[in-house]
């Protein structure tokens, strides 16, 4: 069992996440660590980034408190395409994540909401670059 206490989930860049972390565990893990991370979701290649790590030894149980400080980017989105959450995952070597936790990190706290593009500049021109790599007719 892990539990992940986080005082505020709603976060500003530069601001501090702060918490608990307990587990109790079968057996002892080797690298228990607790990492702040930030991960993409949604089509195409997603992406996750680990900010900071703090370890958390090989016990099978125990707790901890917890503090990181954020950084200014990237700010939390959700869009039709892809969406960017920031967490905290409780991790151990060999077995992969065990806990995560959620966050929002944005300058008013909330998600931005990326929407469609009223008037994209493209507008149903061909790029040039897209013309370069287009079969050539004979």
């Amino acid at each position: 069992m892990i539990t992940l206490q986080v005082r505020e989930k709603n976060l500003r860049p530069f601001g501090t996440v702060e918490g608990r972390v307990e587990w109790r565990l079968d057996a002892p893990p080797e690298g228990l660590e607790l990492r702040l991370c930030w991960f993409t979701r949604g089509r195409g290649t997603e992406e996750a980034r680990t900010v900071a790590v703090l370890p958390l030894g090989d016990a099978a149980g125990g707790e901890r408190e917890f503090s990181f400080e954020l950084p200014g980017e990237p700010w939390s989105f959700d869009g039709k395409l892809i969406s960017l959450s920031w967490g905290l995952e409780v991790v151990a070597k060999r077995v992969g994540g065990l806990a995560l936790e959620e966050l929002v990190v944005a300058p008013d706290g909330v998600p931005r909401s990326l929407g469609e593009v009223a008037d994209p500049r493209s507008g149903g021109v061909v790029p040039t670059w897209l013309k370069r790599f287009a079969p050539k007719s004979k």
